[in-house]
């Protein structure tokens, strides 16, 4: 398979995540590799308090007695910047949420206020640490339109080098992810199903404040996931003022903020699930949300030329339109 040690050792936590433990023979079958290969990354995971074995009888005669699953005893620090929030969060392994807290960031907020949210979050995870009395795992990062290659964040001041000498200064030696918020959404839905052994690759949608996509592969290098710009491609060269300082962007007609302003309520309200009935708005507005989601598959088409995939997963507000949104999707898609 040619995997290296770091991709064996996600494989091997993400199938115990997704399986809620296994026995080792269907550890070592979902994940291709050898018994001795899986063995070294075990003891390695065991040594670092990582996994928990207990004793357990299968289901047939003579089959394994040891069980393998994630250790609910170590927890996971996050922090979040979406919505308009800088989110904090401690959860177990297996992924029990433990505590959150959040503090307000409004869209267009400066680097001096940015950098100060996400220390107070830094200083509530040691203070959550310090309770429990133990080091945390890992600390894991989430910001929209971060990429370690850019020199500025186009959709929110994020300092990924100062976040991280933060971290250390407050969590000495702790190990720390910075990913995009589309990678992390992509990540957290796809451990959230069951794993399959021949899973087909699909393309991840995501509509909510920001507006992202990723191609998911279950069987390609690293993570499997390619992120795709869709939410700033442009559809109108004149058109309305996207949060990024350009204008057109199609994030701009069907984030939860543009929807917010056809339906003329606050998009917390959105964002919180409240939303009209369908039946009760105006023909107008319908037509336009109905129009905005054709091009929304436009783009998606055009997405799908580079990258051909069986199926389309979408998540965010859409829900809320049922068929109607998948059939606009799909006549523009078409």
């Amino acid at each position: 398979m040619g995997w290296s040690r770091l991709e064996t050792r996600a494989a091997i936590l993400d199938y115990l995540w997704r399986s809620g433990g296994s026995f080792r023979p269907q550890l070592i079958s979902h994940v291709g590799l050898t018994d001795a290969s899986v063995s070294r990354i075990l003891n390695d995971l065991r040594s670092e308090g990582l996994i928990d074995e207990a004793r357990r009888r299968a289901s047939y005669r003579g089959g394994p007695s040891v069980f393998l699953s994630l250790n609910e005893a170590r927890h996971l620090g996050a922090i979040e910047l979406s919505n308009g929030v800088v989110h904090a969060g401690l959860g177990s392994l297996g992924g029990k949420v433990a505590l959150s807290a959040a503090w307000p960031l409004a869209d267009g907020a400066s680097a001096v206020a940015t950098q100060q949210a996400i220390e107070g979050a830094i200083v509530q995870l040691r203070s959550w640490a310090q309770d429990l009395a133990q080091p945390l795992a890992q600390i894991a990062i989430s910001v929209p339109g971060y990429r370690p290659e850019r020199v500025a964040n186009p959709i929110i001041s994020f300092d990924g080098a100062r976040t991280l000498d933060q971290i250390e200064a407050q969590l000495p030696g702790t190990p720390v992810a910075i990913a995009n918020s589309i990678v992390a959404r992509t990540l957290s839905h796809r451990i959230s199903v069951s794993p399959t052994p021949k899973e087909d690759p699909y393309l991840y949608l995501f509509l909510g404040h920001g507006v992202g996509a990723a191609f998911v592969d279950e069987h390609g290098e690293g993570e499997g996931l390619t992120i795709y710009e869709l939410g700033h491609n442009v559809i109108a060269r004149e058109g309305l003022r996207c949060r990024c300082g350009h204008r057109g962007c199609l994030e701009a007609y069907v984030s939860t903020g543009a929807l917010a302003d056809l339906l003329a309520v606050p998009e917390g309200e959105i964002l919180a699930g409240r939303m009209p009935a369908v039946d009760d708005l105006p023909p107008s507005v319908l037509r336009e949300i109905e129009h905005r989601l054709v091009e929304l598959g436009l783009v998606v088409g055009n997405a799908l030329n580079l990258k051909h995939v069986s199926r389309i997963i979408v998540a965010g507000w859409p829900e809320w339109l049922g068929r109607r949104a998948k059939d606009s999707l799909v006549a523009g898609i078409d």
